[in-house]
C-alpha cells in the first residue's frame, strides 16, 4: 500500500516521541574557572578554525560527525557556561527531561589557580546536583507512565552500579563527569609539593565522584588530541583510547574506574594537619587539608574576578602616564556601553529561562 508524504511524516513524528533513552542526542556542558580554556577545548574538539571569543553568559553550539555504513550524521549539543561561577544558575536551562538521558558534565579547572579550584568545583557540582534532584522530583510528580518514571530512577542508580573494590566508599556524581585540568604548562612551573597536593586532591575528587580526569595544555598537541579523542568517544561513540597515566610529573590521564584510594593515598602533609582537623568524612578531610594549603577565594571574590572592570595593575589604559584625554573619554564611553550590553544579555538570558519554564519547555 502506497503511503502519502503526510502519512510518513506522522509516523516519523510518532517514532520521535517514543524515543528510548539511548536514542537521545548527547549533550555536553563545559563549566569551570573563567578563562580556563573551555572555548579553546570546544573549538579543538569540533574542528573549528576561528579564534574563540570570550563567553559572556551561556553559549550553545553543536557538532556533527558521519557515522555508520550509510554515513548518517550524529549530533552532539554543546553548552558552555562563561564567567566562572557568577552565572551558575544558568545551568538550569541545559538539563531537561530530554537532555538528561545522555548529559555529560565537563568540569574544566585551571591548574595554575589552586586558590580558585575547590570553591569553583564545589559551587558548580552543587548547582548541577540541585538542578538534577529538582528535575527528578518534578518528573515524579508529573502525570507520566510509571514505566518512564522508573527509567529516570534507573538512570541515576546506573551511576552507582560498579564492581570496583572501592565501590562502597564512592559517591558517584549522578551525571557522567569528566574533569579537565587545564594550563598544564603553567602547572609544571609550580613547586613540586604544590603539584603533588593538586594532583592527589584531583585524583581523590575524580575517583570519589566516579569521573574521568585529564590534564591538558593548548601548547601541547598530544594532550589536546587525547582530550579530543575522549570527547569524540563520549559524543559520537568513536573507539575509546584508554590511556592511563598517574605518575607525578606527567600529565594525568585517568579514565573512569582506573584509579583506587589505596594508590592515591592520604593527603600530603596530612600528619601536620591532623591535630587541627574536625572532618568526619574523607571528602571533608581532603577539603580541609587542601584549603589549608591553598586558602580558597570566597564566592563573592570569585564573582568579582569575573567583572569586566580592570584596575591600573592589569589595565595600562588606567595608568596616568599613558593618559590621552580624547581617547580615554571615548574608551570610557565604550566601557559603559559594554557593561550595559552585558547586563542586558544577562537579564535576557534569565528572562528566556523563566519564559521557557512558564511555557513548559523546562521544568522549574
Amino acid at each position: 500500500m502506497t503511503q502519502s508524504v503526510w502519512d510518513i511524516a506522522i509516523q516519523q513524528h510518532n517514532l520521535k516521541n517514543k524515543k528510548f533513552p539511548n536514542d537521545h542526542e548527547p549533550t555536553l556542558i563545559f563549566v569551570g574557572n573563567k578563562s580556563a580554556g573551555k572555548s579553546t577545548i570546544i573549538h579543538y574538539f569540533l574542528d573549528r578554525e576561528d579564534k574563540p571569543k570570550p563567553t559572556l553568559a551561556l553559549d550553545y553550539t553543536f557538532g556533527r560527525k558521519s557515522s555508520g555504513a550509510f554515513s548518517t550524521k550524529s549530533t552532539v549539543h554543546v553548552w558552555e557556561l562563561g564567567r566562572g561561577i557568577r552565572l551558575a544558575d544558568l545551568i538550569d536551562a541545559t538539563i531537561t527531561p530530554d537532555s538528561v538521558w545522555r548529559f555529560h558534565l565537563i568540569l574544566v579547572l585551571d591548574l595554575s589557580k589552586p586558590r580558585e579550584m575547590w570553591q569553583t568545583m564545589e559551587t558548580l557540582l552543587g548547582t548541577l546536583m540541585r538542578r538534577y534532584d529538582q528535575l527528578l522530583t518534578r518528573i515524579n510528580k508529573r502525570d507520566l507512565p510509571e514505566s518512564l518514571k522508573s527509567k529516570y530512577r534507573e538512570l541515576r542508580e546506573a551511576r552507582k552500579t560498579s564492581s570496583h573494590p572501592d565501590k562502597d566508599l564512592l559517591n558517584p556524581f549522578p551525571l557522567p563527569l569528566v574533569i579537565i585540568g587545564s594550563k598544564y604548562d603553567l602547572f609544571t612551573t609550580q613547586q613540586l609539593e604544590q603539584q603533588k597536593m593538586i594532583c592527589k586532591t584531583l585524583r581523590f575528587l575524580n575517583h570519589f565522584y566516579g569521573g574521568s580526569l585529564y590534564f591538558v595544555s593548548e601548547k601541547e598537541d598530544l594532550l589536546m588530541k587525547r582530550i579530543k579523542a575522549v570527547l569524540n568517544h563520549i559524543a559520537f561513540g568513536t573507539p575509546e583510547q584508554r590511556v592511563i597515566q598517574t605518575e607525578l610529573g606527567k600529565p594525568l590521564s585517568i579514565p573512569e574506574g582506573a584509579d583506587c584510594f589505596s594508590n592515591i593515598g592520604a593527603p600530603p602533609n596530612y600528619e601536620l594537619e591532623v591535630s587541627r582537623l574536625t572532618a568526619k568524612t574523607p571528602l571533608e578531610m581532603w577539603k580541609a587539608v587542601f584549603c589549608a594549603r591553598f586558602p580558597q577565594m570566597t564566592q563573592s571574590e570569585l564573582a568579582g574576578l569575573n567583572s569586566i572592570v580592570l584596575d591600573m595593575a592589569t589595565d595600562p589604559a588606567k595608568d596616568p602616564q599613558y593618559a590621552e584625554p580624547l581617547v580615554d573619554r571615548a574608551r570610557a564611553g565604550k566601557d559603559k556601553e559594554l557593561e550595559r550590553i552585558q547586563q542586558q544579555n544577562e537579564r535576557r538570558m534569565r528572562d528566556l529561562l523563566q519564559q521557557a519554564i512558564l511555557d513548559g519547555v523546562l521544568i522549574a
